[in-house]
């Protein structure tokens, strides 16, 4: 038989369009001090998200949330 690489999963993952994760990158470290957030993440060709996080800082909150939908057109700190 033919050696067929990637024959059985045919989407597209691109580096650019999946999250990273992680403590300190998607969410704060443990032991830190937080602050609830809301905040509106944009997306293509889609409904705004809104999303309830914790988060040592605005600038933290949204830097979560760009690593968590790196796509988003527009992310935005509500409270």
């Amino acid at each position: 038989m033919a050696d067929i690489k990637g024959g059985l999963f045919q989407w597209r993952t691109d580096e650019f369009e999946t999250g990273c994760y992680g403590e300190g990158i998607s969410r704060p470290r443990h032991n830190a001090r937080v602050r609830d957030y809301t905040v509106l993440i944009r997306m293509p060709q889609a409904k705004p998200i809104k999303w309830f996080t914790r988060a040592e800082s605005k600038r933290a909150a949204e830097k979560y949330a760009r690593n968590r939908w790196p796509q988003a057109i527009a992310v935005e700190v509500a409270s």
